[in-house]
């Protein structure tokens, strides 16, 4: 029952933290094991049992190192006790002095502990008590400072459990009929504040899958490690403490599989019908973005982010409108301090009035011009995908340019971070990796970045299906020449083994197709 409760919202967490693009689907979810939630909540329930133990040993009246207790002085059973550890760790300390060592720092710990376990029997000998319950004497501990500190941090504690299963659950490896993705969320506030990091490969690109479970319990229990291997250098998902992991590498395999048949089949299907038949291809037009303006007003200065064309099938991402407004604080700030001057220069009648009017004029072109200009900076840094490339474009208004391209079949991996911050108001940072000397392309503080990474790799998808049919078209193209030469050479039998010869063959436009 708990089992298929997790499976439900592992399922619904994976389908809120991927934008599946058309005919996608989600096959198979996993996450971390049960194991694994329970070695993080070691530390919280520690602290719930520390600090609410201490605070409620004080509201009922205990104390700690307690003198004049009133209690039979001497040995005690628990001073007996005390006495044989004493006893352990003077031994351990006289041998560790004799073998002797270049560090110093073990003999002194043992040193301060036997000197501490001496102080607790004389201490205790004297009638002193390490523990000590008396409500007449420890009136009024329930509520001070010290037991609301403690209550503090136990409730801090309780709510860590909370965050720590969240967190558990919101971490798993899915499975799509294209791609793997490790979606690994660090939450602070649920649904509030959380840092989302997620790596993927595509299943086209995937080499082999490895299920380990390295120790005896992760035998036992049946979790361990999957490792998605890729054909990328540094392009591995590697996810710990998995569920089941034999299960998920099954079935990524299969799907690899089956996609490598079904791709093979439809490509070679769809190359005869359109290159031996004359049948037209199948158009598959991209599903463009829609996002119109949302205040049309200001759309001289804040273009629609992302700015499509349908005509190119091109989408351009400019930086959240957030920066733009962080760029514009300088020219703001410089012209609320130089209207506080004007003001003051004014009122002190510093200045006569034209040139009074001359300083007011010069902090508005100032402010103007540098308004303008970030604006315009705002506006030329660009991030676009076309149906061939990836350009990112970094241009100084009226001046320098930094242009940087590389093909869509170049790309190794897509991935996008998000900080606490950045994932509340709805940005972040997407990175493109690509093979040779282009190396990474980071789309930095694109809204909506997880929209921009099922863009690209919708666009990819599109790009390596259309290069697979450009290499078959290669393939039947040198078929045809092979053809061409076998009649030119007269090599052609037919079923009744007489040699046909060139001129023979009547033109291929005026053949009767054959019957199926």
């Amino acid at each position: 029952m708990a089992g298929n409760i997790i499976d439900r919202l592992l399922y619904e967490d994976a389908d809120s933290a991927l934008d599946l693009a058309e005919n996608e689907e989600i096959l198979y979810v996993t996450g971390r094991h049960w194991i694994i939630l329970l070695s993080r909540l070691i530390i919280p329930l520690l602290g719930i049992c520390f600090f609410g133990g201490i605070a409620l040993y004080r509201a009922i009246g205990g104390g700690f190192l307690v003198s004049n207790t009133g209690e039979p002085t001497g040995f005690d059973l628990f001073n007996i006790l005390l006495a044989l550890i004493e006893a352990v760790l003077l031994l351990f300390w006289v041998a560790l002095w004799v073998r002797g060592g270049k560090d110093p720092n073990p003999g002194r710990v043992l040193l301060a502990a036997n000197l501490a376990v001496l102080a607790l029997i004389w201490f205790r000998y004297n009638g002193g008590r390490i523990f000590y319950i008396d409500p007449g004497r420890f009136f009024g501990q329930a509520f001070d400072p010290l037991n609301l500190l403690l209550i503090g941090l136990t409730t801090v504690s309780l709510f860590s459990i909370f965050f720590v299963v969240y967190d558990w659950l919101n971490d798993e490896l899915i499975l799509t009929n294209r791609r793997v993705v490790y979606d690994n969320d660090q939450v602070f506030i649920p649904r509030l504040l959380e840092q989302r990091v997620q790596q993927q490969i595509f299943i086209d690109e995937i080499q082999d899958v490895v299920a380990a479970t390295k120790t005896y319990p992760q035998h036992w229990f049946q979790y361990g490690t999957i490792e998605v291997k890729s054909a990328r250098i540094g392009g591995n998902i590697v996810f710990h403490g998995a569920r089941n992991p034999k299960e998920m590498q099954r079935r990524i395999m299969a799907q690899v599989n089956e996609n490598r048949r079904k791709r093979g089949e439809q490509d070679l299907a769809t190359l005869i019908e359109t290159k031996v038949y004359n049948e037209p291809p199948p158009r598959t037009k991209r599903q463009l973005p829609s996002n119109p303006p949302r205040w049309p007003w200001l759309s001289w200065l804040l273009p629609p982010n992302p700015e499509v064309q349908p005509e190119k099938e091109t989408i351009i991402w400019r930086k959240h409108w957030l920066f733009l407004l962080q760029g514009l604080m300088p020219p703001f700030t410089m012209l609320f301090v130089g209207w506080i001057i004007v003001v003051l220069v004014g009122s002190w009648g510093l200045l006569p009035g034209p040139w009074l009017t001359v300083l007011i004029i010069a902090i508005l072109i100032a402010f103007l011009a540098w308004s303008a200009w970030e604006i315009e900076d705002f506006r030329n840094d660009m991030y676009i995908l076309t149906p061939t490339n990836i350009i990112d474009i970094e241009k100084k208004p009226f001046g320098p340019e930094d242009r940087r391209a590389a093909s869509l079949g170049a790309i190794t991996n897509v991935s996008f971070e998000t900080t606490f911050i950045s994932n509340f108001l709805g940005y972040g940072d997407v990175v493109v990796e690509t093979a040779g000397s282009g190396g990474k392309f980071t789309f930095s503080h694109v809204p909506k970045p997880r929209d921009v990474v099922a863009m690209i790799n919708d666009y990819y998808v599109m790009f390596k299906r259309v290069d697979k049919e450009r290499s078959l078209n290669d393939m039947l193209e040198l078929l045809r020449h092979y053809h061409l030469a076998q009649q030119r050479h007269n090599e052609l039998m037919p079923a009744n083994g007489t040699t046909i010869r060139l001129e023979e063959q009547q033109p291929a436009a005026t053949k009767e197709q054959p019957s199926a």
